[in-house]
């Protein structure tokens, strides 16, 4: 058994290895970019080329793939589709694809699709549907708090699900550990509570020992602001719409499938804020 991972640049497929790592499961690490990705995680890692643009690198990268993490990269030009059929092609077994929390309930996004996709081709799948990631304040949220103590996004008043990705991480092990009981489910993982992001920066400034604040910005004001740092007007659109539902008061809700599953609560945000308090300070 081999699992390749997707993502392994990034917060979600990084824990998903060491996740794999400490439970002993075999798996190799797909990244666009060997040398770039051996340089910045080192050499104790098993990577193998893939880019979901090129379907030349398919075939090589599932070469005696059973089991498969699968996340939805950003980009252009992505061939998913012809990804998924080449899985199942050569034999591919179980997938396990990190979604997000409404999925199934939201047809205009690219995870609704993804999981119908899935689920036509026939491909053995585990579904984990992911709330709102407290990795996202030391990824693409970490400038502006490190650089002038703000949490800057357009969520307005609305509260979020967040979920420690090292909890994901966790149920998505689980998945390949014990393929059979978890084929052709799907879970919704998130924390124990939901919070707004005037809680989520008062809770930082406790644990930062100084202030902390949530700018609540509209969507034209964040949209403006950010071009005006020379960010990539699609990834200003892609993080607006990833919190326009909190802002609607629609990603409020919290689920137990991580307790059930795992026997124990999940990490709470002030657990999050210590163990990362490093990329702020």
């Amino acid at each position: 058994m081999t699992v390749l991972v997707t993502g392994f640049t990034g917060n979600a497929g990084y824990e998903v290895a060491q996740s794999l790592k400490s439970k002993g499961i075999p798996f190799k690490c797909a990244v666009r970019n060997v040398g770039k990705a051996t340089k910045r995680s080192g050499d104790a890692y098993d990577y193998i080329r893939l880019d979901f643009a090129d379907p030349a690198t398919f075939a090589s990268a599932l070469q005696g793939i059973t089991q498969l993490f699968l996340m939805y990269p950003p980009g252009g030009d992505l061939q998913f589709a012809k990804f998924l059929e080449q899985a199942k092609k050569q034999g591919v077994e179980h997938i396990t694809y990190l979604s997000v929390k409404d999925a199934q309930f939201l047809p205009f996004i690219h995870h609704f699709k993804n999981e119908k996709l899935i689920k036509k081709l026939g491909l053995p799948f585990t579904f984990v549907r992911a709330g709102y990631f407290m990795q996202n304040l030391n990824d693409f949220l970490c400038e502006e708090i490190k650089q002038h103590q703000r949490i800057y996004v357009p969520a307005g008043k609305g509260k979020t699900s967040f979920v420690d990705v090292r909890d994901l991480a966790e149920i998505v092990a689980l998945s390949f550990q014990y393929p059979q009981l978890h084929q052709q489910k799907a879970y919704v993982i998130t924390g124990e509570e939901a919070l707004d992001f005037y809680q989520v920066a008062e809770k930082m400034s406790e644990v930062l020992g100084k202030p902390i604040a949530y700018a609540n910005p509209s969507a034209k004001e964040f949209k403006q602001y950010m071009v005006g740092r020379g960010k990539d007007k699609g990834f200003i659109n892609v993080v607006i719409g990833i919190h326009f539902p909190t802002k609607l008061g629609l990603a409020k809700g919290v689920t137990t499938d991580y307790q059930k599953l795992t026997g124990h609560k999940p990490r709470n945000i002030e657990a999050y804020l210590h163990d990362y308090r490093r990329f702020w300070e």
